[in-house]
C-alpha cells in the first residue's frame, strides 16, 4: 500500500479533530485540529486516500482504490486490512471500522453499491448509467448518503441521481426499510433510529413532516417543516441542525439559514442570521457551515457558495468566519478547490 501518513507533533492532546478530503486528481485527506474552531490547523496528511474514519484519537480507518487500511497517528504505520472486489468511490465505515459500504462506478457510468463485512464483498444493487440529469445547488442536499447506524447493524443508502429511494439495508443485504417520500435522513447518535423528512411535495423547497423509524415502526415527530436540508444530529441527541430557505427573494425562493429542531419540544427555530448551508459538527456545540452569497437566480435558487466556512456557536448563538489559512497544505502544484463542509468526513471529540 503506497499511502503515506505525515504528522506534526501539534495534534497531540487535541480536544477535537476533523477529517477533510481534498478532491484532487489523486485524492487525499488531512487531519485538522479544530480545538479552536475558528482557527483550525493542519495536523496530518494521508495520501493518497479517498476517505477516512476515526477509530480512536490515534488511529484511522481509510480507503484508497480497492484497498482498505488503517493509519496509526503515533507511529505513522500504514496497514492494509482488506482488498475489495471493485474500486471504491464514495464510501462509509461502521463506527468500529469492521464494516464498509461503497459505491463503484464503471467506465460507462454505471454504479453498484457494495457492502463489505467479515471478508465478504456483497453487491447490493447495480444501476445503469443515467444521462443528463442536470443538477441543483448543494444547498438542497444531501444527494448521496451512505451511513451505518451507530450500532453497525443497518446501512442507510440514498443516491438521488440514481432514482434510488432512501433504503435501509440489513447486513445480509435484505431491505429493512424503504420509502418513496423520505429524504434527508440522519441517524440518532446511539442504537438504530433513523430520522427523515417525509416529503409532501417535490421541488427545491419541499415541505413535510419529520418522521422517525426503528424496529418498532415509523412515527411522526414534527409536522409542517418548511424545508429540511443537510440534517445533522447533535452529538447529545437532543436536536437536529439543518438548513432551510426563507422567502426573501420574490420569484426565486429565498436564502438558506441554519435551523435547529428540538426533539423534546418538537419545535424548530432559526438559529443564525447568516446565509449558510450544509452544517457539520466540529465540536459538540460548534457547527461549521458553507457561507453563501446572492447570485443570479437559477436551479440552485438565488445563492451560491463562496468558499468561506462559518462557525456557529450553539451556546452563544454567535457566528464567526473560520480562518482556514493553516489547514491548506503547502504541497505546491495547481490551486486546490475552494473549501466546503461537503468534504468533511468525520470528527473526534475528546472526552470531557
Amino acid at each position: 500500500m503506497a499511502t503515506r501518513l505525515t504528522c506534526g507533533d501539534s495534534r497531540i492532546g487535541a480536544t477535537a479533530l476533523a477529517i477533510y478530503r481534498f478532491d484532487t486528481t489523486s485524492p487525499f485527506v488531512e487531519l485538522m485540529d479544530v480545538s479552536n474552531p475558528v482557527k483550525p490547523y493542519l495536523a496530518c496528511t494521508l495520501m493518497p486516500a479517498s476517505g477516512a474514519h476515526f477509530l480512536s484519537d490515534t488511529k484511522l480507518a481509510f480507503w484508497t482504490g480497492d484497498e482498505l487500511g488503517t493509519a496509526d497517528l503515533g507511529s505513522g504505520a500504514i496497514t492494509r486490512t482488506a482488498r475489495l472486489s471493485a474500486r471504491a468511490g464514495t464510501g462509509a465505515f461502521s463506527a468500529d471500522g469492521t464494516k464498509f459500504a461503497y459505491r463503484h462506478w464503471d467506465d460507462a457510468g454505471g454504479m453498484s453499491l457494495h457492502l463489505y463485512v467479515a471478508g465478504s464483498d456483497r453487491t447490493l444493487y447495480v444501476r445503469e448509467p443515467i444521462g443528463g440529469h442536470g443538477g441543483t445547488s448543494p444547498t438542497f442536499g444531501p444527494f448521496d448518503q451512505l451511513a451505518f447506524s451507530p450500532d453497525g447493524s443497518l446501512l442507510l443508502d440514498h443516491y438521488a441521481f440514481g432514482m434510488q429511494p432512501p433504503t435501509v439495508f440489513r447486513l445480509d443485504g435484505s431491505v429493512a426499510f424503504m420509502s418513496t417520500t423520505a429524504t434527508n435522513s440522519t441517524w440518532s447518535p446511539v442504537g438504530k433510529t433513523l430520522y427523515f423528512l417525509s416529503q409532501n411535495q417535490s421541488g427545491q423547497t419541499p415541505t413535510g413532516d419529520l418522521h422517525s423509524w426503528n424496529a418498532d415502526g415509523e412515527r411522526a415527530v414534527a409536522i409542517d417543516l418548511n424545508g429540511f436540508y443537510w440534517p445533522r444530529m447533535s452529538p447529545d441527541g437532543t436536536g437536529i441542525i439543518y438548513n432551510a430557505s426563507d422567502d426573501s427573494v420574490p420569484g426565486c425562493g429565498g436564502v438558506p439559514h441554519l435551523w435547529r429542531l428540538d426533539l423534546t419540544t418538537r419545535r424548530a427555530a432559526q438559529i443564525s442570521k447568516s446565509i449558510g448551508s450544509s452544517p457539520f459538527f466540529v465540536q459538540p456545540t460548534v457547527v461549521w457551515s458553507d457561507e453563501e452569497q446572492l447570485i443570479q437566480c437559477g436551479l440552485g435558487g438565488p445563492t451560491g457558495q463562496d468558499g468561506v466556512i462559518l462557525a456557529h456557536d450553539l451556546r452563544t448563538g454567535k457566528d464567526a468566519t473560520v480562518d482556514t489559512t493553516l489547514i491548506v497544505p503547502g504541497i505546491g502544484g495547481p490551486p486546490l478547490p475552494p473549501l466546503s463542509t461537503f468534504n468533511l468526513f468525520d470528527t473526534w471529540f475528546a472526552p470531557a
